[in-house]
């Protein structure tokens, strides 16, 4: 299996968002990379699709309430390092990112759901002009709204746009 990289011929696709399990980006992302003796994970292999320049966006779960609560910078270069695991040592994909920014206020799930037929009308639209998986970093309905599960997820600039606009933060788009 492979990634569906539908954003390639699309320069000004170019943000991400990272769900860390305690948190904290660190210095760089860092997943597993799929192998013949290792399933494939979408999520882990989008870290060698980012670009240095791109965005990332953090949903931090570890906030009183969860959302969006920072961003930081690509920096790259993409390389690889191994990871032991019990007693195995696996390759990771290793792409360095600046420090992250906390947003002055968080955007949280609440305030996405209120938000969340023109979130999931970008989704549909994104969805409806692709063949192949997205990557979307949400799933459900309006009303159901959540992250997806996912180490790391595509975000397409009309959403970013849409965040933009009605959470009150800027980003050149």
């Amino acid at each position: 299996m492979t990634v569906n990289d539908w954003w390639r011929d699309r320069p000004e696709e170019r943000y991400w968002m990272i769900a860390p399990s305690r948190g904290v980006v660190g210095d760089a992302l860092s997943a597993p990379k799929a192998s013949a003796d290792r399933r494939f994970e979408w999520s882990h292999e989008l870290v060698g699709f980012t670009e240095p320049g791109d965005t990332l966006f953090v949903w931090d779960r570890t906030l009183a309430v969860p959302g969006i609560g920072a961003w930081g910078r690509v920096l790259g270069p993409l390389g690889e390092d191994s990871r032991a695991r019990r007693g195995e040592t696996m390759p990771h994909w290793r792409m360095p990112v600046s420090d992250t920014l906390r947003l002055a206020t968080p955007i949280t799930l609440s305030g996405l759901r209120r938000i969340g037929g023109d979130i999931v009308a970008i989704r549909d639209a994104v969805e409806s002009s692709t063949e192949g998986p997205v990557y979307f970093p949400f799933i459900g309905s309006a009303d159901t709204l959540a992250p997806a599960p996912a180490y790391l997820s595509k975000v397409p600039r009309d959403l970013v746009a849409l965040l933009s606009s009605r959470f009150g933060f800027e980003f050149a788009l």
